[in-house]
C-alpha cells in the first residue's frame, strides 16, 4: 500500500497530472485531500479559464515565460482572482516577485536558490545582477532601481552560446 501525503501538511499538489488533463485535476481536487495547483504548462487565458471553470485547481501557478510577459500573466492573474483562485507563479526571478506584489491574490512566491549547475529557470542567477534573495523568508524589491531591478551581466553571458 503506498503511503498518503496527508500527514506532512502539504500546501498543495504541484501539477500531479498531465498539464491536458483538465478533467484529472477535476477529479482530483473533488476528491478533497490536498490542495491542487497548476498551470505551469498552460500557455493561453483560454486554458486558464478551462482550468477555472472546471475548478479543476486550488491554486495557479502560471509560468510568465509561457504565458508570453507580464501582460498576460496579469491578465490570467486578474481571471484567477475573478474565480477566486490564488496564484503562485511558477518560479522565483524578479519579474514573478514584481507580478506578485502588485496583485492581492498572491500570497507568495517561489524562490529558487542559485545552485552550481543550470537546470532551468535558475539561469536567472547566471545572467542577472540584481536577483534578490530572501532574508528571513521575505524578499524585498529595491524600489530605487529602474524596470524590474535587474541588469544583465554581459561577463556573464560570455559563458554561454547561443545556437541558432
Amino acid at each position: 500500500m503506498i503511503p498518503l501525503p496527508e500527514p506532512f501538511n502539504l500546501r498543495w499538489l504541484e501539477e500531479p497530472v498531465i498539464p491536458d488533463d483538465i478533467a484529472g485535476y477535476a477529479a482530483l481536487r473533488a476528491a478533497g485531500r490536498i490542495p491542487v495547483a497548476g498551470g505551469e504548462h498552460e500557455f493561453t487565458l483560454y486554458g486558464f479559464r478551462q482550468l477555472l471553470d472546471a475548478k479543476a485547481v486550488d491554486y495557479i501557478q502560471f509560468d510568465t515565460n509561457r504565458v508570453r510577459g507580464i501582460t498576460q500573466a496579469r491578465k490570467v492573474a486578474a481571471l484567477a482572482e475573478a474565480h477566486g483562485v490564488p496564484v503562485v507563479p511558477h518560479a522565483g526571478q524578479m519579474h514573478n516577485y514584481h507580478l506578485v506584489m502588485a496583485s492581492y491574490n498572491s500570497p507568495m512566491a517561489e524562490f529558487f536558490p542559485p545552485v552550481d549547475v543550470e537546470v532551468g529557470n535558475e539561469l536567472f542567477w547566471y545572467i542577472f545582477k540584481g536577483e534578490p534573495t530572501p532574508q528571513n523568508g521575505f524578499i524585498e524589491l529595491d524600489a530605487t532601481r529602474p524596470g524590474l531591478g535587474v541588469e544583465i551581466d554581459e561577463e556573464a553571458l560570455k559563458k554561454f552560446e547561443v545556437i541558432e
